[in-house]
């Protein structure tokens, strides 16, 4: 039983560090923000404009893009894009 929930949290630790670095790069790559959150049990990176649409089809009941902020395990915003001299 101790081993089964130990290897639970190292399976879940392990997706949700997979899910912040998707979630960094992608912010990076296309300037937007990406939020990772726990849906069905799993941490999946999401960016904003997806939170919104899943909100609309009724994916996340009772929430709002606010809401998913507050709530959001991360939240990356794009780094600032280096210049070319």
């Amino acid at each position: 039983m101790v081993i089964t929930d130990y290897l639970r949290a190292l399976l879940f630790d392990w997706r949700k560090n997979r899910a912040i670095k998707q979630a960094q790069r992608s912010a990076n790559l296309y300037r937007k923000k990406f939020l990772v959150l726990v849906y069905q049990g799993k941490p999946v990176c999401v960016s904003m404009q997806g939170v919104k649409q899943m909100i609309r089809q009724k994916r996340f009941h009772g929430l709002t893009p606010q809401k998913a902020r507050e709530i959001a395990i991360y939240e990356a915003n794009p780094k600032p894009a280096r210049q070319c001299s």
